[in-house]
């Protein structure tokens, strides 16, 4: 009976013993039951339930963990569990079985009694045990709240990173037994996890099996931003518990070099041999490092083994594959086109839209067909690449014939920066509360891109670039919006009265004293109309250009000193100056070409201790972005909201002001030549005009109010956030502090002073 016990214990397999109503009742059923007290047959369910059951319910499990489940981290736990515990449980039983077999006096009483408490008490601790141990590969199989388990996709299984925080957590219980374990476990998983990471920080190799629990994610790449096949993302929520961010994304960081060092095996062996690639010569080292690491894994000495990596590679491998004065190139290019500091690009790129779109609609009027009409209004990809090639074509008409300097930064832009229309799938990256400026400037989402060149992405990521390209959406609507008020000032017969002709002396043309007088009459009332309509439009003209000025030649200008200051330190103090002079100018037509870097005039090379890691630019990069997008007011969502309707409101207003201007040009046509067979039209058509120019007056002057008190709530948020947090936590470990500045204060100061609410 004994061996059946143990023998049912430790395989789990059904027993009259141990299970007696897992069987039919037979007649040596109720026999064996018959020889048992109610206290012992308690015994022996106890047993049952708290080591039988979950033996072969933890082993059952485990093992198809260890057989289907996506993650190999969850893997590994679950074949510890068998391989370790289990095994474990297994040679306790032989042990006790010996113990009786020996007739051990910590079992075997007198005349070879062997009682139940006996054995109850020798699996003491086990219980407790194998429940952990169920509880632990409940949780590996949990399906997602709501979802029956043979549902669960491998995507709503237990990721790597949770378990290593289940396991970590399950250190503090208050039971030894249990801590040993989860620490015994948590190696295991923490190894097979370092092992994923391994190969991806020693090889650059990113995991064939268990690729989607592991915190790289790797998706095909977009031939127009990259030149490499994959791109590669930190997905936060695999990330484990003791890695950093900024961990994260050095692991990152190192992974992407050495797939680009990869491409380039070959320029660094020089056609001789590929053992000199830089990757196979620091292996020992790097390998060194993660060797080094003692489980469980603390967060201090994981980053620094993962720093002293990408430092090693960056200062051995990096330096020529990614030097400083790439960066600064591709920095200039951004500077000049996306923030807009050429503008002449700005005005090229708005003249060749408005260009386009009158063609169109010319075209579009002479069709009769409307199907045809409204198939023709859709923006095509060919239209919106054909709108940027005219703009580079006016560009390059500006460079004069006899100069000899070429203008090397226009070649490379024309090469990598693409007008393209934006689908509503790929505008993911933006925030939905966020009003969008990309649709002003076409009748269609449309976005300035750049496609960075490897390795180049090794510093400028996608995420960057759209950035950058937001940026430029938002700048350029203002631009343009103050453009489009500023030519109705060109719309000479609204804005002033012509002097009328003279009266004939001939008594024969007496009638032209009336038509005079008429003109005359007709160019008063015009004036009183338009009078109040032109004080709204020079107002909101003031108010977007006080707005560009502070955003173009304050925010954007010393957001750009500060960060090439820290890009360049080692340069001498009178070149640094001139050079942050002209790098500091934006938007003046007339730009001096001698700063620029051409073929004469090179970039200078930065020191040999200026900043050297890609990693180190990169991060610093980002904050500079962060700091720019916040000092131009992008992520208040009042302020951009308001700016959006009031850019709609003066479109519409410039485009009743230019037919009205048409009206009104060919009743004065028709009333110098005595023709009045389309007065009345035009009369009625005036005067409706003038009616819905009153309406949008009303929403432009409003449009300017709400933004002042959208920009003095800024203000006031600005100034209670100084006196509270100061600029603490900008700086970082390798010294770049953002320009923090951007107040409004002067902005309204200046706003104020032009009296813009009450000529609105």
């Amino acid at each position: 009976m004994l061996h059946e016990i143990l023998l049912a214990l430790g395989s789990g397999s059904p027993s009259p013993l141990l299970y007696p109503q897992s069987h039919k009742a037979g007649a040596g059923h109720g026999l064996l039951q018959s020889f048992l007290s109610p206290a012992e047959q308690a015994l022996l369910q106890s047993l049952a339930h708290n080591l039988g059951d979950r033996n072969r319910n933890i082993r059952d499990n485990a093992s198809a963990i260890s057989s289907i489940h996506p993650s190999t981290v969850c893997r590994a736990v679950s074949t510890a569990i068998i391989s370790i515990y289990l095994a474990n449980f297994q040679q306790k039983i032989l042990e006790v079985e010996q113990e009786i077999l020996r007739e051990d006096a910590r079992i075997v009483g007198a005349h070879n009694i062997v009682p139940l408490s006996a054995i109850v008490g020798a699996f003491d601790g086990w219980s407790r045990k194998l429940e952990w141990l169920w509880k632990l590969v409940q949780y590996i199989q949990a399906p997602a709240p709501g979802e029956a388990q043979h549902t669960r996709s491998k995507h709503e299984s237990r990721t790597a990173a949770e378990l290593i925080g289940h396991l970590r957590e399950s250190t503090h219980t208050g039971y030894p037994d249990i801590e040993a374990i989860s620490l015994d476990l948590v190696r295991v998983a923490e190894t097979a996890w370092l092992k994923q990471t391994s190969a991806w920080v020693l090889y650059g190799r990113h995991p064939a099996y268990g690729a989607g629990d592991f915190f790289i994610a790797r998706h095909a790449a977009s031939m127009s931003q990259t030149e490499l096949p994959w791109e590669y993302c930190v997905q936060d929520s695999l990330v484990p518990c003791f890695v950093t961010p900024h961990t994260a994304h050095s692991i990152l960081f190192i992974g992407r070099s050495l797939n680009h060092i990869r491409e380039r095996q070959s320029s660094f062996s020089d056609g001789s041999s590929k053992a000199a690639a830089p990757e196979l010569a620091l292996l020992s080292n790097h390998l060194a490092h993660l060797s080094s690491l003692e489980f469980p894994l603390s967060s201090s000495s994981f980053s620094t083994a993962i720093g002293a990596i990408r430092l090693s590679l960056s200062q051995n491998a990096l330096q020529k594959l990614l030097p400083l004065t790439k960066v600064l190139e591709m920095l200039q290019i951004l500077k000049e086109f996306f923030l807009l500091e050429r503008g002449e690009f700005a005005v090229a790129l708005l003249t060749a839209a408005d260009e386009r779109l009158t063609s169109r609609n010319q075209a579009v009027r002479s069709k009769q067909n409307l199907v045809n009409e409204l198939a023709s209004m859709t923006i095509k990809e060919g239209e919106v690449s054909a709108v940027l090639a005219r703009a580079w074509t006016a560009l390059a008409s500006y460079q004069s014939l006899d100069d000899e300097d070429v203008d090397e930064e226009l070649d490379q832009a024309r090469e990598l920066i693409r007008l393209s229309i934006r689908t509503v799938d790929a505008d993911h990256t933006s925030k939905p509360s966020l009003a969008s400026f990309n649709d002003l400037l076409l009748p269609a989402p449309t976005i300035l891109t750049l496609r960075v060149p490897s390795p180049l992405d090794l510093f400028l990521s996608a995420s960057d670039v759209d950035t950058y390209s937001h940026i430029h959406a938002y700048l350029l609507s203002i631009r343009r919006a103050h453009l489009r008020l500023s030519k109705l000032f060109l719309l000479s017969v609204l804005r002033r009265d012509h002097p009328c002709p003279k009266a004939p002396e001939s008594l024969e043309h007496h009638h032209a004293f009336d038509v005079i007088a008429r003109m005359r009459t007709r160019a008063g009332y015009r004036g009183r109309i338009l009078r109040p309509i032109w004080a709204t439009i020079a107002s909101a003209a003031f108010f977007l250009a006080e707005l560009g000025e502070f955003f173009q030649g304050e925010v954007v200008r010393s957001s750009w000193s500060t960060f090439h200051r820290w890009l360049m330190p080692t340069l001498p103090h009178d070149l640094r100056s001139v050079n942050d002079s002209f790098m500091s100018s934006i938007g003046s037509s007339g730009r001096s070409r001698s700063p620029r870097p051409t073929s004469s005039q090179p970039v200078p090379e930065p020191a040999a201790r200026s900043f050297q890691d890609p990693e180190t630019l990169t991060q610093a990069h980002k904050r500079y972005l962060a700091s720019l997008e916040k000092a131009l007011l992008l992520h208040d969502p009042t302020f951009t909201t308001a700016l959006r309707r009031f850019m709609t409101s003066i479109d519409h207003m410039s485009a009743l002001m230019q037919r009205l201007d048409t009206i009104q040009r060919n009743m004065d046509s028709d009333t110098q030549n005595e023709v009045s067979i389309a007065t009345n039209y035009f009369a009625a058509e005036e005067e409706r005009l003038v009616l819905d120019l009153k309406a949008s007056r009303a929403k432009v002057a409003s449009g300017v109010q709400a933004l002042i008190e959208a920009l003095r709530a800024i203000d006031v948020a600005r100034s209670a956030e100084r006196n509270y947090r100061g600029d603490q936590g900008l700086m970082q470990h390798d010294g770049f502090v953002p320009w923090t500045g951007g107040d409004v204060d002067r902005l309204l100061l200046k706003l104020d002073y032009g009296n813009v609410q009450n000529l609105a």
